[in-house]
């Protein structure tokens, strides 16, 4: 505690009362313990704080908080959940993929999440939420200051100013003991990172098989033979290409590095074996985990040594926390395949596709496509349920026929004992898609998209009555001919063309005329097998083509047996621990 006066002197009293203070150190994660956060929110910004129990006691690990946007004017238990959702998401994610958290609210409602009716932003929050494993618990705003101060703006109070009394004024009572006393403040530690001297680094360059025997040769500008340069091990080798830019400047090795972007040309250290991989840690592990790319950079602009783009990669793709909190892409790309038909009605596709609820509060439509003809039939519903799946598939069945077989994902409301009932007390064949993979059901996805592009022509004022505008949507695309097979599907499933309120207008109606019910039955059926002939044949090169096309981009990859690879359990929407990593 310091007190102004005439002298700067300090209080003895005050002195004694200050020792008794302790400070709270930052410390780092420990891996298999629970993590605790602590979260906030006002009208002014958001505050989080992230801690551990470690040997009996909490510790901190990190402290965030950012002011409220202009458009994040939301109530009070939102507020709060954006302050979980932010915090989570983008400041503390590397820290809580794989470990087990307790979130700590003053919101007694937020507590209650997972049984909460949310709303659409609310229920892109939770999905964003679902690869962390946590639990959100309450307890008292008097037990949650600290989140509660970081989300509070300070208060800009004007500082009192303290005159410094003039020789002769008395001084206070509690004052009349003074004494002069020195304050220092002494680092326990300046950095954790070993400093090496250009001498060491010489050193170091001279006892590098590499660099040494290139070093020796850049000093007296020797340029070797073939017959020295066969005699040099293969980094040296490598090493001797950059002839042109390599250097010797302070007794150390560089080399020149041009700039892509036309900058400045980067003096790079030829950086010795030995302090590659620690190099890499400093710039990678111990920077945030960036990408190769980022990484690469970084090392670029201040490193070389030869192989180092192949080598920084293979560190990064390995790197075990990158390969557990990143969403990359998969590395390997299989061929394409395909789910064709040969005949209406072969096989039947469903899915369920999500759109705005309507004003009856229907917001759920059940999708099903005929994978040969394209012909396709949309039932709005309520829920998921399997009961409800099944009458509407009965539906289909008692219009068009019985089909083949049954394709969808592997949704429970597809995958249940009453929809296995029913396949089999029809003898209708039951196939899903691989997991997580909708491409295996790419012709629902497909039309998914196109239905909700149609829906979009609907007048705003008309949006919410998409249950009425549903049929006549359905019957347009049905009656337009379809790109893969040249047909409309209405054409192929019921083999005949359909009439359209325009054909009435250019006067396109056939007059009907009288004949043998056989007559018509063999022309009928020679027209169908034209279509569907030309529409198979267009569809087989149809889908040839797309094959053709991504398959130029195929990474096939022979997983031999015993090699080790990362499973993630999507049962709990939680990243694997890397303890629980098998083969």
């Amino acid at each position: 505690m310091f007190i102004l006066n005439t002298s700067g002197s300090i209080s003895r009293s005050p002195c004694r009362a200050a020792s008794g203070c302790h400070c709270i150190w930052i410390t780092w994660v420990k891996r298999n313990s629970l993590c605790n956060r602590q979260v906030d929110a006002s009208h002014k910004g958001l505050g989080a704080v992230l801690s551990q129990e470690q040997e009996g006691k909490i510790r901190p690990i990190a402290y965030v908080s950012r002011s409220l946007h202009q458009a994040e004017n939301y109530s009070s238990m939102k507020l709060e959940f954006l302050a979980m959702k932010w915090a989570m998401t983008q400041k503390f994610r590397d820290y809580l993929v794989g470990h087990k958290c307790v979130v700590w609210t003053d919101n007694n409602p937020l507590s209650h999440l997972q049984m909460a009716k949310l709303g659409a932003t609310e229920q892109r929050w939770v999905a964003e939420l679902a690869v962390f494993d946590y639990a959100v618990r309450y307890r008292s705003g008097r037990t949650n200051q600290n989140a509660d101060a970081l989300s509070r703006q300070p208060q800009t109070k004007a500082c009192t100013i303290i005159t410094p009394a003039r020789p002769g004024s008395v001084l206070p009572e509690g004052l009349q003991e003074v004494e002069c006393a020195p304050i220092s403040a002494t680092p326990s530690s300046v950095s954790t990172v070993p400093q090496r001297t250009t001498d060491d680094l010489v050193v170091l360059q001279q006892a590098d098989a590499t660099i040494a025997p290139i070093m020796h040769l850049v000093g007296q500008q020797q340029m070797p033979g073939r017959l020295e340069k066969q005699a040099l091990e293969v980094g040296a080798q490598r090493l001797l290409r950059q002839w042109g830019r390599l250097s010797i400047r302070d007794g150390l090795l560089h080399r020149t590095y041009q700039r892509s972007d036309g900058g400045e040309p980067v003096l790079q250290l030829v950086l010795p074996e030995s302090l590659q991989e620690e190099v890499f840690q400093q710039l990678h592990t111990h920077h945030g985990h960036q990408g190769v790319e980022h990484t690469l950079e970084l090392i670029q602009q201040r490193c070389y040594w030869p192989r180092m783009g192949a080598i920084i990669r293979d560190w990064c793709l390995k790197c075990e926390l990158c390969c557990l909190a990143k969403s990359t892409q998969p590395h390997v790309r299989a061929p394409m395949g395909h789910l064709l038909a040969s005949k209406p009605n072969e096989i039947l596709a469903i899915d369920f596709s999500m759109l705005e609820p309507a004003r009856d509060g229907r917001e759920q439509v059940l999708v099903m496509t005929d994978v040969f003809s394209k012909f396709t039939q949309v039932l709005p519903t309520r829920d998921q349920r399997a009961s409800t799946v099944a009458d509407l598939i009965k539906e289909w069945f008692y219009k068009f026929g019985v089909p083949t077989r049954l394709h969808s994902n592997q949704g429970h409301c597809f995958e249940n004992n009453i929809i296995y009932q029913l396949c089999e007390l029809y003898g209708v064949e039951k196939s899903r898609t691989t997991p997580y993979h909708p491409q295996g059901n790419g012709q629902c996805e497909q039309f998914n998209r196109t239905l909700h592009d149609l829906l979009r022509t609907i007048p705003v004022d008309q949006k919410y009555s998409w249950p009425e505008y549903l049929p006549q949507i359905l019957f347009s695309y049905n009656t337009t001919p379809h790109q893969s097979t040249g047909h409309s599907p209405f054409l192929l499933m019921f083999g005949r063309k359909p009439q359209l309120p325009v054909d009435f207008l250019l006067g396109r109606i056939e007059e009907p005329v009288a004949g043998e019910v056989c007559h018509w039955v063999s022309e009928h059926k020679r027209r169908l097998q034209v279509a569907i002939v030309g529409a198979r044949e267009r569809m087989r090169l149809a889908a040839a083509g797309r094959k053709e096309r991504a398959d130029k981009q195929v990474t096939e990859e022979v997983l031999p047996a015993g090699q080790r690879v990362y499973l993630r359990d999507f049962s709990n929407r939680a990243q694997q621990d890397p303890g629980q990593v098998g083969s």
